[in-house]
């Protein structure tokens, strides 16, 4: 679909005209959006932070940025700076980012050890460290070449806009590296025995694989997932009891009549009501229960996150981009950092100001997908030119573009839309000088 262009003359101030390049979309003219959509912006990002703060349209739900991080070591394009020339580079970014940050929001910064302390003092000026969240840290490939300490870790800085306002983290089980490939493969086969030996069977299975699964510390958890439903679904039984007068419990609209317990009374009948449409309601004994399916858990979210940089570069030869990008971010980890900060939003927004290869793109499809959300993302990449050095280089070379970071970043979203037949077209805007 090719958006319309807009006649508003003072619109075109902020983002230029119709570009060709290689994507079949319209670079549009206009930052005023009736309905906020994805988008690419190419151009200088203190151009897009400014332009965007001033015209308070807009407001994201997340930001997440990776930075260059002034080692001299980034081979694709400029990665080196003063001490002091950097602060400034990213202090003007930051403070401009806050503002165009939901009152709610959060931001996340990937960095190494070399700009780690330095940066947390700066973010602490610009958010106020009353709203530090933590520090995740994150995997890298072995390092073979080191003198002293062979880092194998980076971190990902975490500030709100306002604590107090933020909603906790939470991860589903399943969403989450430690636990995934656990679950999964404990439900096909407790199901499996289900479906071929019955309920009771596949609970005996089932109490026998936690008793295994239990000793690792991290999975003491799965001990109170100890039951099966009629579905052979694993779940466990929460009571539905409060503290209070010990009542009688007489819902004649879904037929349930409770009587009195000893020392507690029954939850609320909206609670069985609403438990029972969602069909969460497990009887034992005679006694309902509220079901909590195994594969629904969640879980607070940990400081170290097992995600690999080498998940990054497989991401995109999966697409068939070898050599696209040097050290491209996980889509899996920037998937992990949006569900925890987003997870009752249908409808986030998600802002990546130094968009690299276009992983957070990605990354916003594949929730999308998955999760049946209604996500946007803005990405917004420097047209810098690529180190003739550069296996990128070569890459745009090879594939006849334009050596420049923004095309790369064209490519790898093209081509993960045309591999999964994502029709959702992002629009492209080029950011005036």
């Amino acid at each position: 679909m090719i958006p319309k262009r807009c006649c508003d003359h003072n619109a075109t101030k902020f983002f230029g005209t119709k570009l060709t390049c290689l994507a079949t979309k319209v670079m549009v003219a206009f930052l005023f959006d009736e309905k906020p959509k994805s988008a690419v912006y190419i151009g200088d990002n203190l151009k897009y932070l400014q332009r965007r703060s001033t015209a308070h349209d807009i407001y994201f739900d997340v930001i997440y940025i990776d930075p260059p991080y002034n080692t001299g070591n980034h081979f694709s394009y400029n990665d080196k700076r003063s001490k002091t020339e950097y602060l400034n580079f990213m202090r003007k970014r930051l403070v401009l980012a806050r503002e165009i940050l939901a009152q709610s929001g959060v931001i996340f910064i990937s960095i190494d050890d070399s700009q780690l302390y330095s940066l947390k003092l700066l973010c602490d000026e610009i958010f106020g460290s009353q709203n530090f969240l933590g520090n995740f840290i994150t995997f890298q490939s072995q390092r073979s070449n080191s003198r002293f300490i062979n880092t194998i870790h980076e971190y990902i800085l975490c500030f709100a806009k306002d604590k107090k306002c933020t909603p906790k983290f939470t991860i589903k089980r399943l969403e989450s590296p430690e636990f995934r490939e656990g679950i999964m493969k404990l439900s096909s086969k407790v199901k499996k025995e289900f479906q071929q030996n019955g309920q009771k069977i596949a609970e005996k299975l089932l109490s026998k694989e936690i008793y295994e699964i239990a000793k690792n510390p991290d999975w003491n958890f799965i001990k109170n997932y100890n039951l099966v439903d009629e579905s052979g679904e694993i779940f466990f039984a929460k009571d539905l009891s409060v503290p209070g007068e010990p009542n009688v419990l007489n819902i004649p609209e879904i037929g349930l009549k409770l009587p009195k317990l000893k020392t507690r009374r029954w939850s609320s009948p909206q609670k069985f009501i609403k438990l029972f449409y969602e069909n969460k309601l497990s009887y034992k004994n005679n006694r309902p229960y509220e079901k909590h399916l195994l594969k629904d858990s969640d879980d607070n979210v940990s400081s170290i996150l097992n995600f690999y940089s080498r998940m990054g570069t497989n991401d995109l030869n999966k697409l068939g981009l070898r050599d696209l990008f040097d050290t491209p971010k996980p889509v899996e980890l920037i998937k992990y950092l949006i569900r925890i900060a987003t997870n009752e939003k249908s409808k986030a927004k998600i802002l990546d100001f130094f968009a690299g290869s276009g992983t957070t793109g990605q990354a916003v499809y594949e929730i999308n997908n998955e999760d049946k959300k209604n996500h946007i993302f803005h990405l917004v990449q420097l047209d810098e030119k690529l180190s003739p050095k550069s296996k990128a280089y070569r890459f745009a070379q090879d594939n006849n573009l334009s050596p420049t970071a923004d095309q790369l970043l064209l490519k790898r979203l093209e081509a993960f839309c045309k591999k999964y037949a994502i029709n959702d077209d992002f629009e492209i805007r080029r950011v005036n000088k």
